[in-house]
């Protein structure tokens, strides 16, 4: 069995939060640890224009990973 996950995470680079308790990684974890395993995973990190007026993060990542769980026999 597959599963496609999509992590999007958007921070600035002077934040002390810990990135696992982003959203998307808890999620991940979780179903790492009920025995997932990340078969592929494709990256994107996007820089973001500091002239925007709305501007709060130096950068965005987005990504979609493929999960893999044998199915039971």
């Amino acid at each position: 069995m597959q599963k496609v996950v999509y992590i999007s995470n958007s921070r600035d680079f002077t934040e002390q939060n810990d990135i696992n308790d982003n959203k998307y990684l808890v999620r991940i974890n979780n179903l790492l640890e009920e025995g997932w395993t990340i078969s592929q995973m494709n990256t994107l990190t996007v820089d973001v224009d500091p002239k925007l007026e709305n501007y709060l993060h130096k950068e965005t990542l987005a990504s979609f990973v493929v999960l893999e769980k044998p199915e039971k026999q």
